[in-house]
């Protein structure tokens, strides 16, 4: 937090900034420290903005836990052969070719023709 134009705050302001240092101090967050005084977050959040507007303190940016810790584990699998034709029948069946069937293919089957 920067320390400057103290004595230019309400006392809003003021008790704010006293309750931002008490959550810095214990180690929580803001929000987490107004719910576990019962105090209207709300209220104090704009209090908070107009002490940034004013350069009392700084704007956070990112929060600890959005900062990036590294690569992510990636696993390289085979690719799998795309489905080229996929036949749903209403009462739950499916067929998946990996390439288009021939015409007379699918006749035969519509028609329940053996094959």
């Amino acid at each position: 937090m920067i320390k400057r134009n103290l004595e230019a705050l309400s006392e809003r302001e003021r008790a704010c900034l006293a309750h931002l240092q008490e959550a810095e101090r214990l180690g929580v967050s803001f929000s987490r420290y107004c719910r576990d005084k019962e105090l209207s977050m709300d209220q104090w959040r704009w209090v908070k903005r107009a002490l940034v507007r004013k350069g009392v303190i700084e704007a956070r940016r990112w929060s600890r836990r959005n900062k990036s810790v590294g690569f992510a584990p990636v696993r390289v699998v085979p690719a799998v052969t795309p489905t080229a034709c996929r036949l749903r029948h209403p009462s739950g069946w499916m067929i998946e070719c990996a390439g288009l069937p021939t015409a007379a293919w699918l006749t035969a089957l519509v028609s329940g023709e053996p094959r």
